[in-house]
Order: structure tokens, then sequence, then C-alpha cells
């Protein structure tokens, strides 16, 4: 065998081969060079990876936050970068200005779909959170939100609240827990349309 064949070979096949993750751009560098006008979002408050889309390609969720110097404040958005076959990212879907959660985010990815956990109360004894489940539409070419939970617990006072809704059937469920006793309760939501993630202003 002649030596440029022999190199040529595995060198081919690396070429048409799609970039690991660790090879891949930093996604928020990537985000800030497409859209540079949101390049004051310097600090990644959350980030997880997976494939949201369905094209077998790694795709990362972001939580971004900076400062626009105005009076405006902190500015803050929920960005989805699909992954492309070359090993770098186009944006799939931004969010309008987010949650401003007390305490911090979760982020995962699950079964195809965005799980996003903003958590206001976190002590030894209480925890409030809110996570929403967002899964992509090929048909919208975007994430819409398809389950909201809301958590309440506070371990020393032995309560706890749980409401479930699922925007694809309107079915809310409510559980209440007051020391040891349990109470569930559902009902029929009417949903006219699921919001979308891109421009979504989760405090509407």
């Amino acid at each position: 065998m002649r030596l440029s064949s022999w190199i040529a070979g595995p060198l081919l096949l690396a070429l048409a081969l799609p970039l690991a993750a660790a090879e891949r751009p930093d996604p928020r560098q990537a985000f800030v060079q497409l859209r540079p006008d949101l390049s004051h979002l310097q600090f990644v408050w959350a980030q997880t990876e997976g494939d949201l889309n369905g094209d077998g390609l790694p795709d990362v969720a972001m939580l971004l936050t900076g400062s626009t110097g105005t009076d405006a404040g902190r500015d803050e958005r929920l960005v989805v970068l699909a992954g492309t076959p070359a090993g770098g990212y186009r944006v799939l879907s931004v969010s309008g200005d987010f949650c401003h959660p007390s305490k911090f985010y979760n982020l995962e990815v699950q079964r195809g779909a965005l799980l996003v956990e903003a958590v206001e109360t976190a002590d030894a004894s209480r925890r409030g959170s809110t996570t929403w489940r967002l899964r992509y539409n090929a048909r919208l070419q975007d994430l819409e939100l398809i389950g909201e939970d809301t958590r309440s617990e506070d371990e020393k006072a032995g309560e706890a609240e749980h409401g479930s809704t699922n925007f694809l059937t309107g079915r809310h469920t409510s559980t209440t827990r007051i020391k040891g006793k349990t109470r569930t309760t559902t009902r029929q939501l009417t949903i006219a349309a699921r919001p979308v993630l891109n421009g979504w202003d989760c405090g509407r």
C-alpha cells in the first residue's frame, strides 16, 4: 500500500465525520457572533446539551444574563443553539426577558424535551420552584411549552403544594399536603395556543 493512500483514507474519514463535542466552538461565543445585538449577555447561568430538534446532532440550551448599561437593569434570555453537521451552531430560538428567579436555574434535556427549572426558595427546610417543559415543533421550527410544574415545600411546617399543567391535554392537577393529609384535585383547562420560546416572556 502506498503511504499517501494509507494517510488519505483516515484523513478523509475524519473530515467526513461531525466534530466531537469537545472540538465544537464555545456556545456562548458562537451565539455572540451569531447575534451581536445580544453581546451584552456575558454570564452563563446554566447550560445543558442534547438533541432537541431530532436531527441526531447535539444542541445547546443556555440561560444567559447581562446588563445593557441602561435603566432596564439585567437582561436574561433562554437561548437554544442547534448543532450543525460542520461542527458549529445556528440559533434555533431566543426567549424574551426571562424569569429572574431569586436563587438559580437548572437545565436538563430529557427524552428530547428541554426542562427549565427556576428555583425561588432553597434552604434547609423550604423549597419553591417552577419547571417548564419545552419540546421542539418541526412545523413551527421552534420549541413550544408543553408542561408546567410548580412546587412549594415547607418540611418544618409539614406542608407541600404541587401543581402540574399538561398543555397538550389541558389537564391541570393540584396536590396539597398539610400535616400528613393529602388532597388532589383535577380540572380541565381551555388552552387556545401553546406559547413558543422565541420572544417568550415567562413573566407574562
